[in-house]
């Protein structure tokens, strides 16, 4: 099956537009010159290779429901790479994943001895091992691995048309591409023929193993909006997802802390044992870090004192109640409780009322819901305290809806959002209940945000695509996509936030006076990662964020290399850091306690002056929540800001120090990125 059809067609568009009658195989070329955003993303500008584990993608989730039906021995995942390089077929580099059984590397060096063997034949070059690990577990060979199969990555050197000079002067042409793959292809099923017995022997063993020795059971209390999302992915990949049919209390250790406590488990509370056939893959996704091998640390941590760039391939941090601020703990199994199947909270029964409703901001589809009823036109507003209703609290930004305000169509309206995004909307029959008043001050009506999201070759396609599908199918809020490059043509009052995705920024005079105006008098900029340097350089001079700088040296340590001297700075492998937050802020409503954030790069951002414009922060002591990261990296996070708030004018100014939905499956930061561009324009300076 092809995996991205969009990526693909994007791609194969643009090429026959660029070639002439013949192919032209210089690499300086305007046909090698593929434009912004590549065929490498789908739709959405997703990378389909990182999204195995997250299901974010219909081309995902559609790809695994087959899988499912099918459950392969070998899967090979076809790939290209730059074309300066040769072919790689396993075996795969350190570091591997310590939950993949030690026989698959038997494996990878019987299908990549076979390879070799057939490529040898041919007098082609190849690689096996350097650069392609087997830690990660998003790709589409990893995955599958944890599902018993041998999961493998083949990658042919390529990325361009019909022809391409390589610097040994030889051609390579899409037919050379096509040869490789197939004969890959083709000696993978006579491998895989010849040991068909031992294949289906290592696939029945790799889940067998699990279901008679699995040693844990993880507990998620229903403490975390984002529970159900947890329980919905892990059973999207086949993982059985039980819950608990009666409250228990028992001594669990808390996975983010590694500490041991007793507890009370109420009903509903998911568990999840690893005595599954699919276990590797639960622990996988479930456990605090990923064992990385002691010997492979070691030299990382020397290729940096050595000031050589790491061999980190991906991120080193991805456990899903992490990603998502859930609560986890973790029992040996077996697990003496009564347990039930899992099932999905249902909503209570919509019920109209004759006064108003009320949303609570932990809602699991919350913003789903705010989406829809922005673009319903359904007036609302958002109460920046605790609600007290008496019998029931409601969190901090929980929105109201007053029948008074609204058309006589808003029932209908409601019971049909509530019942599409599966969120409970109380009904309330009078104006004041228990401790809360409908007019209070507290109360701030929500205008319509205006949306503008910018796009385009200075923005990095991910980061652009994340925010994107965030706006357009997960939260579906209103709004406009809208290209930087044509900035000058806009007319900016049509717009009350504009969202700036990570990317390299350079504006012209006259469009940077026209955004200081527009900010002056009351926009909101929401700036993600490396768009906050445009905005802080001298000649905009619209934030006072400063990046991290080294102390200063004194005289007797000036023998030293400095900071600047060197070639490859320490950075964050994609690691998870606890935080401090501003609980009072608008920008923290629906968060029920401070997140976690990953954090990937070198770029660190020091705290503003004033402490309320200070969101988020990585925490000043013991920060590192799961993953990787060296002391120096350390040093320089602690007490960082991740997201400030500044004013500028009567407008705002929003930097996230890192993408607040990574690769769509980091939920943590994202009521944090929803709250700015949704009520900024509510809460004016």
């Amino acid at each position: 099956p092809l995996q991205n059809p969009d990526g693909r067609e994007r791609y194969v568009q643009w090429y026959r537009r660029s070639r002439g009658l013949e192919p032209d195989a210089n690499p300086e070329a305007f046909e090698h010159a593929e434009p912004w955003p590549r065929g490498r993303y789908n739709h959405y500008l997703l990378d389909m290779n990182r999204d195995w584990t997250w299901l974010s993608q219909r081309e995902t989730q559609a790809r695994v429901a087959t899988y499912q039906q099918w459950y392969p021995q070998v899967v090979v995942d076809f790939h290209e790479m730059g074309f300066r390089q040769t072919y790689f077929f396993p075996p795969v580099a350190k570091p591997i994943n310590a939950n993949f059984l030690p026989e698959a590397q038997k494996w990878f060096e019987t299908f990549g001895r076979a390879n070799a063997a057939v490529f040898t034949q041919k007098g082609w070059p190849f690689f096996v091992g350097e650069d392609y690990d087997f830690f990660y577990p998003g790709y589409g060979d990893a995955w599958p691995s944890l599902h018993g199969a041998i999961g493998m990555t083949y990658e042919v050197a390529g990325q361009v048309g019909l022809a391409i000079q390589r610097d040994d002067n030889t051609t390579m042409t899409l037919g050379d591409r096509v040869a490789r793959h197939y004969t890959t292809a083709m000696s993978t099923l006579r491998t895989a023929a010849a040991n068909r017995e031992a294949l289906l022997k290592y696939s029945y063993n790799a889940n067998r193993v699990h279901v008679d020795s699995g040693r844990n059971v993880y507990l998620l209390p229903p403490t975390s909006p984002n529970v159900p999302h947890i329980a919905d992915l892990l059973r999207g990949q086949g993982i059985r997802v039980q819950q608990l049919a009666a409250p228990v209390t028992l001594r669990a250790m808390r996975v983010e802390s590694g500490a041991s406590e007793s507890r009370s488990f109420p009903a509903g509370t998911v568990i999840v044992s690893t005595r599954q056939p699919l276990g590797a893959l639960v622990d996988t996704l479930l456990e605090r870090n990923a064992e990385m091998p002691k010997n492979y640390l070691e030299q990382q941590r020397q290729r940096t004192a050595a000031d050589e760039e790491d061999q980190f391939y991906d991120i080193t941090a991805w456990s899903i109640p992490i990603a998502m601020n859930a609560e986890e703990y973790v029992v040996p199994a077996p697990f003496p409780a009564q347990l039930a199947d899992y099932a999905p909270p249902a909503p209570a029964p919509f019920r109209a009322a004759s006064y108003g409703y009320v949303v609570d901001a932990l809602e699991p589809h919350f913003y789903e819901l705010l989406g829809r009823l922005l673009k319903d036109d359904v007036k609302f507003s958002v109460f920046d305290d605790e609600i007290d209703a008496g019998d029931r609290k409601f969190s901090r930004g929980s929105i109201i809806i007053l029948k008074g305000n609204n058309a006589a169509s808003l029932d209908a309206v409601l019971a049909d959002e509530g019942r599409t995004t599966s969120t409970t909307i109380v009904p309330f029959e009078s104006g004041w209940t228990g401790g809360m008043t409908f007019g209070s001050q507290k109360l701030h009506f929500v205008r319509q945000p205006e949306i503008g999201l910018f796009g385009g070759p200075s923005a990095n396609a991910s980061s652009y695509g994340e925010l994107w599908h965030t706006l357009d199918v997960e939260a579906p809020v209103p709004h406009s996509n809208l290209s930087v490059d044509s900035i000058g043509r806009i007319d900016l009052n049509h717009y009350r936030v504009l969202i700036f995705p990570n990317g390299s920024y350079h504006l012209a005079k006259k469009d940077i006076e026209k955004l200081q105006v527009w900010l002056r008098g009351g926009g909101t900029v929401v700036a993600v990662g490396g768009a906050s340097e445009f905005l802080r350089d001298k000649d905009v001079d619209i934030s006072k964020l400063k990046p991290w700088e080294p102390p200063k040296k004194k005289d007797d340590e000036k023998t030293a290399p400095s900071h600047d001297e060197l070639y490859n700075d320490p950075r964050v492998p994609g690691a998870a850091f606890r935080t401090q937050m501003n609980d009072r802020s608008y920008l923290t409503f629906g968060v029920p306690r401070p997140p976690d954030v990953i954090v990937e790069g070198r770029t660190v951002y020091e705290p503003v002056e004033h402490k309320i414009d200070n969101i988020v922060t990585i925490a000043a002591t013991d920060p590192l929540v799961s993953g990787v990261a060296w002391p120096e990296s350390l040093d320089r996070l602690k007490g960082s800001a991740y997201v400030v708030s500044e004013p500028y004018g009567r407008g705002n100014v929003i930097t996230f120090a890192d993408e607040p939905h990574y690769r769509l499956f980091w939920r943590s930061t994202l009521p944090l990125f929803m709250n700015a561009v949704i009520y900024s324009p509510s809460f004016p300076r």
